[in-house]
Parts: C-alpha cells; structure tokens; sequence
C-alpha cells in the first residue's frame, strides 16, 4: 500500500481505550504524582480535548542533516547512559515526560539513540522504533501512535540536557537518528508535536520534516478516543502560516472552532 493510501486510510480511525488501560494509567498517576497533580488529571480525563502535529520525513526526499555548534556524534544508546541522563536533579522534564521516558526505558523497546561530545558526554537522545515494536507501542502508550506500516518508523520522546540546549544539537542528531530508520527498511519516518512547542517544531522543520497528520486526543467520562486526520500536501508549520490582509487570520493548530 503506498503512503498516501495508508495516511487516508487513518484519517477518521479512533481509539476508543478499554477501561483497564484507563485503570492502568490512573494508577500510575496516584502512584507518582501529588494530590494537585491527581486532581489535574482526574479534570482533564472527565472531559478535555487536545491536538497534536503530525510530522513525518521522507528519507527518499534528498537531505542533509544540519551541523551542530558543537561537534557531536549519534550512536546507539547504552541503558546506563539513559538512567544518567534522566537521574539527574535539574533535567528540565516535568513528571509526565520523565515518568514516559523511565517507562519506556522500562518498556525494553529499542532503540533509543544518544549524540555524545568529543569528550563522551550524551547531550541528547530519542526512540527510534519500528514496527516490530507495534504491539509495545501500543500497549505503553495506551493507543497514542498509529500502527506502523513496514516501510515507516516513529521517532519519540526527544529529550535534550538543559545544559547543551541552544547549541542546535536537536535538529542534527534527530536528522541523523531518522535516517538510521533506513537499516529496519523504512522510508517514511514519523514524530509528534505540540502545536505550541514551537522550538520543538522548529527543530523538527531542520530535521527535514513536514505536517502531514493530526492528532485529536479527547478524554469524556474517564473515556479516552484518539483520531488521525490527514493535511493537505504543502500544510505550512504554524509559525510559517502568514494571514493574508484581505482575509482574517487562520484557525491555528490546535484550535477547535
């Protein structure tokens, strides 16, 4: 099936979770969190709406990776080098984020990469999976990812140390990580964003990647339901959309009218 075909055949498909992964993950949010933590997210499970951008590459497209400030290296990552980096005091992740990661560490799927410096020091790192891990990714992420055809791969949860950030590390070492995708015969790579994580966005633009999904992530009554729906070819990034003066400003991303 070509690419096209298999995103349209996305386009309106939902998840609508089962209670015991609802009961899953509500446990580990009374395990982890505080009781205002908790109470935020027994708010947004009762009802909340949120949108997310996808992006994806396509390594047959000619590209080439930007360079660092800094020179780095991208190599498969040890599990020593991803329990530093995420046991450290001041990592910059809030407790959702560091609780997904520690769990995907968990989760014994491969690979997450590093890029290290020319003295050895890990300075960022991401999951590159693919679909051997369909039915992984799936159950750690509760429905969150599309399926993986066999010529695609999903890059997720990018994290770069406070102390190396603005050195552009982000955009070479996901550009590299991507293509890494190649060896497990992918030609089209997917990631996710926030619309409004625009220095996560910009780098991902760098990386060589394109909107070309969203993501509709609604919670009703403690029931989670996921949709994907195409973009037309040529979406811009929501900081490269310019309103035209002759007409009113675009609904943003995220926004539901």
């Amino acid at each position: 099936m070509k690419n096209e075909e298999r995103v349209s055949a996305r386009v309106g498909r939902s998840a609508g979770l089962p209670s015991f992964f609802v009961l899953r993950s509500t446990f580990f949010v009374l395990r982890t969190a505080g009781l205002s933590a908790v109470w935020s997210k027994l708010k947004r499970r009762a009802r909340s709406s949120t949108v997310s951008l996808g992006l994806q590459r396509d390594l047959d497209a000619s590209f080439e990776a930007p360079a660092a400030a800094i020179p780095i290296t991208v190599r498969p990552a040890t599990v020593v080098e991803i329990a530093t980096m995420l046991n450290v005091d001041d990592h910059g992740l809030n407790a959702d984020e560091l609780r997904e990661r520690r769990l995907l560490l968990e989760s014994g799927i491969p690979q997450a990469y590093v890029a290290v410096t020319d003295d050895g020091q890990p300075c960022y790192m991401q999951w590159l999976m693919t679909p051997a891990d369909n039915d992984r990714i799936q159950h750690l992420f509760n429905g969150s990812f599309p399926r993986l055809g066999n010529d695609e791969a999903l890059l997720e949860c990018a994290y770069t140390p406070p102390a190396f950030r603005g050195l552009r590390i982000m955009p070479s070492a996901m550009a590299q990580i991507a293509e890494r995708a190649r060896d497990h015969g992918a030609r089209w790579v997917l990631t996710f964003v926030v619309p409004d994580n625009v220095p996560s966005l910009k780098g991902c633009k760098r990386s060589g990647f394109v909107p070309r999904l969203l993501k509709h992530d609604g919670w009703r009554l403690f029931r989670r339901r996921i949709t994907f729906e195409r973009l037309p070819e040529g979406t811009l990034y929501p900081f490269d959309a310019k309103p035209s003066p002759a007409s009113p400003a675009p609904l943003a991303i995220g926004a539901r009218a």
